[in-house]
């Protein structure tokens, strides 16, 4: 999805998002990239600095205990050495815990969780239209995506 809004700048702000879980292969991938007028960013966790190849001769049972995430038992593998420290699980524990015994609200919180769903049902009623639409949550209140829909889980 694209989203693009003002900043508390005035400044026209575009960003786009993408779930990783789309993506066939071996492991989470991560990448952001910020872009700027005068910047640029960008961090991935396509190209690990640990690739492990395992031959058509060692024998495992499968199972993912043995590289989790992995699509296969053999072959050029990537693996993510720390995933807690990588994927931000650490920073993310540590920031939590910090806020209550702080009595502090944290940096995210539900009102961000309601925040990403409400912008996933505007861009699935976007698609759906298929047409750019404003951000409205009258738009979303009784709305189901057509997935949802058709989904065998009821």
């Amino acid at each position: 999805m694209i989203i693009s809004y003002e900043d508390e700048n005035g400044e026209l702000v575009i960003g786009e998002a993408r779930t990783s879980w789309a993506f066939v292969g071996v492991g989470l991938r991560l990448t952001f990239e910020v872009l700027g007028p005068e910047y640029s960013l960008y961090v991935t966790t396509h190209q690990p600095e640990l690739f492990a190849f395992m031959s058509r001769n060692v024998k495992i049972p499968p199972s993912e205990a043995f590289i989790e995430k992995q699509n296969s038992d053999q072959g050029l593998m990537p693996v993510i050495p720390d995933e807690a420290v990588t994927y931000g699980y650490q920073a993310e524990d540590r920031h939590m815990v910090e806020s209550f015994l702080r009595k502090r609200m944290p940096w995210e919180n539900l009102r961000d969780g309601l925040l990403v769903v409400e912008l996933m049902m505007l861009a699935y009623l976007s698609a759906e239209k298929g047409q750019e639409i404003n951000y409205e949550r009258t738009l979303i209140e009784d709305y189901i995506p057509r997935i949802a829909k058709h989904s065998s889980t009821g």
